[in-house]
């Protein structure tokens, strides 16, 4: 009986490992199936419904919805004529139907605009920015929105570092890797990547806050904003630690070589055949405090230098005093009624530009 036992139990034992690898084999083939199910699923327009955000792994989220709400953009409408990139003052500052409007309202042309305003860029990383969507899309124009706080060669850094710190990024640099190229290629695997924090106590609050986001974006681009401003008439409290950080910042403020060498590099894009307008953003007076009147206007005069030397087109800021106090959120953020505003004689300024000197913005095909 004992013997007939220990048979059984060395017999049991030994169905143990065959029991694993074919429970080990159902699983994989049950996640493959899933998988292809989901891969398929991710194409449909029924997942736009139910999972409309996608990502690529970067840990700003903003960008990501601009990246896949452009990719969007271009294939409802056959491609791209004017990117306009910049910072939050973008985002929220320029609405992409308003000023296409007024444009052609002047001109006669219609063109394809998209708003590429991205939350706490400076020129630095923009600069690679620009260089992807020209690879990708070839717009006929990019219009850079740039400010005197994109030169600061400490302003930015920790979020310039963090953005470009992705497999998926540095793949539309140039550096291929098998991380890259899968997410790259794969769709569903976009869809899944949404997930990846899953277990962090943040995920479910910046999950509904992506996805009333991505709401709340317009389709070319624009993001609008209904705040109206508060106590932006006083300059910021050196006394307070946080700004006293930002006065020593800017303190003897000079234009980072590295940082001029990036808007250079977007200049550059006219080789690829893509005309680069310049400008900057009506900012309320205030948003100047931490910066001498010496510092402006040497930034004033170097950036229109630097720009026009480059053969790319700099349209001088517009008045800030055409922008009242009830259109802007704070001292360097429109509403959506200052948008509207903005938009409207940014489109008369780049007329006037395109009648007087024949310079126009240029479409996705070459023509002005």
């Amino acid at each position: 009986m004992q013997e007939k036992a220990n048979s059984e139990i060395e017999l049991s034992k030994n169905k143990q490992p065959s029991r694993f690898f074919v429970s080990l084999i159902w699983g994989v083939l049950a996640f493959i199936v899933l998988a292809a199910i989901f891969a398929g699923f991710s194409h449909t327009t029924i997942i736009d419904k139910v999972l409309p955000l996608r990502s690529v792994g970067d840990y700003h989220a903003q960008f990501e919805i601009k990246w896949f709400k452009l990719e969007e953009y271009v294939k409802q409408n056959g491609g791209v004529d004017v990117i306009l990139l910049g910072n939050s003052m973008v985002n929220t500052g320029i609405d992409p139907d308003t000023l296409s409007t007024r444009y052609e309202e002047l001109t006669g042309q219609k063109l394809r605009v998209f708003n590429f305003g991205v939350e706490g860029l400076t020129v630095a990383p923009l600069s690679k920015v620009a260089n992807i969507l020209e690879a990708h899309y070839h717009p006929g124009t990019i219009l850079l929105v740039t400010d005197i706080r994109d030169y600061a060669k400490d302003n930015g850094i920790e979020t310039e570092t963090q953005f470009l710190d992705n497999a998926w990024l540095q793949q539309q640099l140039g550096t291929k890797t098998f991380k890259g190229n899968l997410i790259d290629s794969s769709s569903a695997i976009q869809r899944l990547i949404v997930f990846r924090n899953w277990s962090s106590s943040q995920f479910i609050d910046s999950f509904v806050t992506s996805m009333v986001r991505i709401g709340k974006t317009d389709t070319d681009g624009y993001e609008a904003e209904t705040n109206h401003g508060r106590d932006i008439d006083a300059n910021p409290d050196p006394n307070n630690p946080q700004e006293k950080a930002i006065y020593e910042m800017f303190a003897n403020y000079t234009m980072d070589p590295s940082r001029i060498r990036s808007l250079q590099s977007i200049l550059e894009l006219k080789d690829q055949g893509t005309s680069v307008f310049v400008t900057g953003f009506p900012v309320y007076p205030t948003y100047y405090a931490y910066f001498s009147k010496e510092a402006q206007a040497d930034f004033s005069n170097s950036i229109t230098s630097i720009v026009t030397n480059s053969e790319g087109t700099y349209l001088p800021v517009i008045d800030q005093s055409l922008i009242p106090f009830e259109g802007r959120s704070d001292n360097h953020h429109l509403n959506d009624k200052g948008a509207q505003m903005f938009s409207k004689l940014l489109a008369e300024q780049l007329a006037a530009q395109c009648k007087d000197q024949g310079n126009c913005l240029k479409t996705s095909g070459g023509q002005q």
